[in-house]
């Protein structure tokens, strides 16, 4: 039976160097390696999307050996014509764009349904999607502009409402989500660093109340004393003024338990793989709010991609305890690769979106 695994390969667009084309391809080999029978296998097919080279490619076995064959042409990036700084020109290009990835999955459904095993992103990221070029949509796309339901054409980086009805017809859709097997899922590497999800839970875990019980143990009726100052107001207060004072000159606040897992809760519904989850049914694997990502370092990893940081001696960051949070407080569970990522369900997702 055919299997697919779709590689999504973003650009580095700040000029760091990162071909996420490399990774990309360790994702191929990490899999066939885990996976040996496959790597002869005809009927395993991996497509990537390289974005920076502008190639749409095939990786199957020959009888011999496995390849890289061109299957399509996109324009390749030239920073000095598509961005201005780190910014993608708002201009109309045949950039390979986060639609034609969500294309080709529709045509596989079409003529070879359930065979999609993975759709992997790799590139950069935040709350609101995958950045595979760091697009921005004009002012009547954006929320609140007239159009702000439908995606802009020009734009290439996944949105949480790609797969609205106004921009994914029932065809369409039903097409995306016959192409996944029954085990089939989606994996955003990206980032999803968001502060004020982040700043939040590092300030509840450093509250007395918090430190005084052992991790883990902590009950919704409990509540914490939370101060920030006049910066955190002006950044994060915004972001949810369900849980956030109304009143900006409120600095200290105190929450329980329960509010604080709502909080994250409807955060996680908001974000694209919630979303993603929530409007497909197809189970999605993306970081944790207000963690980031970063490529392998630890030295016995054959093929490195990438991980949600956890030792603090290999990366600059250490993200057990925000994990953690997540999967006591939450149960929200993560990879099965313990890479660190979440996996967001649909049934999980869609009882938290009746509930808060």
């Amino acid at each position: 039976m055919k299997r697919y695994i779709i590689l999504v390969a973003g650009y580095e667009y700040n000029k760091g160097g990162t071909n996420f084309a490399h990774f990309a391809d360790n994702r191929r080999k990490f899999i066939l390696q885990h996976n040996p029978s496959w790597n002869n296998d005809p009927e395993v097919v991996f497509i990537r999307f390289d974005i920076k080279n502008g190639k749409l490619e095939r990786n199957i076995y020959d009888g011999r050996q496995r390849n890289w064959i061109l299957e399509k042409s996109y324009d390749a990036i030239n920073h000095r014509i598509h961005y201005s700084g780190t910014e993608f020109k708002k201009q109309e290009t045949n950039v390979i764009s986060i639609t034609d990835v969500y294309n080709y999955i529709i045509n596989i459904g079409s003529s070879e349904p359930e065979t999609v095993s993975e759709l992997s992103i790799l590139g950069h990221g935040w709350i609101g999607g995958p950045i595979l070029v760091n697009s921005y949509e004009r002012d009547e796309f954006k929320y609140g502009g007239a159009k702000y339901r439908i995606r802009d054409p020009w734009d290439k980086d996944g949105r949480h409402k790609d797969f609205f009805v106004s921009n994914m017809n029932d065809a369409d859709w039903k097409n995306f989500k016959k192409a996944f097997a029954d085990n089939g899922y989606i994996w955003v590497w990206g980032c999803v660093f968001t502060r004020a999800y982040y700043n939040t839970l590092y300030k509840v875990m450093q509250t007395p109340e918090f430190r005084q019980k052992t991790f883990g143990t902590h009950q919704d009726t409990d509540t914490f004393k939370i101060t920030v100052n006049s910066s955190f107001v002006q950044k994060y207060y915004n972001a949810d003024r369900k849980f956030f004072p109304a009143n900006d000159k409120e600095k200290t606040f105190t929450r329980s338990m329960a509010e604080i897992k709502k909080f994250l809760i409807r955060g996680l519904i908001n974000s694209y793989a919630g979303r993603t989850t929530l409007d497909t049914g197809i189970e999605c694997r993306a970081g944790y709010l207000g963690t980031y990502s970063s490529f392998e370092s630890s030295s016995g990893v054959q093929h490195r991609v990438m991980v949600i940081p956890r030792n603090q001696k290999l990366y600059s960051d250490d993200f057990t305890r925000v994990v953690n949070f997540y999967k006591h407080y939450i149960g929200l569970p993560e990879d099965p690769e313990n890479r660190g990522y979440a996996r967001y369900e649909n049934y999980q997702l869609y009882k938290w979106f009746q509930s808060v």
